[in-house]
């Protein structure tokens, strides 16, 4: 992973992150943040990224409302069934509690040219290695967001996050991100369940 995409995922982390309280990451990674004066669960499917526990995101062993917070980044598009991911983060969630979700967007300029121009679909190859399997979903930020909303999510704050203007070449920082947040490289949400 890019060094600078990496530092850029722990920063919003450790921002994100609640002084206290129960956090869930699911499928920790690349990214370490300072836990605070959090109770932090790590769980994975493989003992990549150190978990605390070996679990399924679809079926998480955890009573319903047991944590405060839930981490997701660059899951999503790995796990086989997005929407019932989506309603088990919800299940272990409290009702006042904050989850923060990341994707890559596909839709970003790169992307769009190589394939009207080229026929040449998104890939990541370079990004997995071994017995991964790599994204096996891919999300525009509207998709992304329709989904969330479809599963009694509300968006409580949409992070700026890079715009790719050629192969590994990124603008960050700017106001072209806010802009343009279709074309940003990744979709970053915090979330909150919407009250019924």
């Amino acid at each position: 992973m890019n060094l600078h995409l990496l530092r850029i995922r722990e920063r919003v982390t450790e921002e994100a992150l609640p002084p206290e309280g129960m956090v869930l990451e699911i499928g920790p990674g690349e990214a370490t943040f300072d836990k605070k004066g959090c109770r932090y669960v790590g769980v994975n499917l493989s003992m990549r990224g150190h978990p605390s526990l070996l679990a399924d995101g679809h079926a998480l062993p955890f009573r319903s409302e047991a944590f405060d917070f839930v981490i997701a980044t660059e899951v999503i598009e790995h796990v086989r069934y997005p929407f019932k991911f989506l309603r088990e983060i919800r299940r272990v969630l409290k009702p006042s509690g904050r989850v923060l979700l990341t994707t890559p967007n596909v839709a970003i300029p790169v992307n769009r040219v190589a394939l009207a121009v080229f026929g040449v679909f998104p890939d990541d190859r370079t990004l997995h290695d071994g017995s991964d399997v790599g994204h096996i979903h891919f999300f525009t930020r509207k998709y992304f967001l329709e989904a969330l909303r479809a599963e009694g999510f509300v968006v409580r704050r949409e992070r700026d996050f890079l715009v790719q203007i050629l192969p590994k070449r990124y603008l960050y920082d700017t106001v072209l991100e806010r802009l343009l947040p279709n074309h940003a490289k990744q979709i970053v949400v915090e979330l909150g369940i919407r009250p019924a």
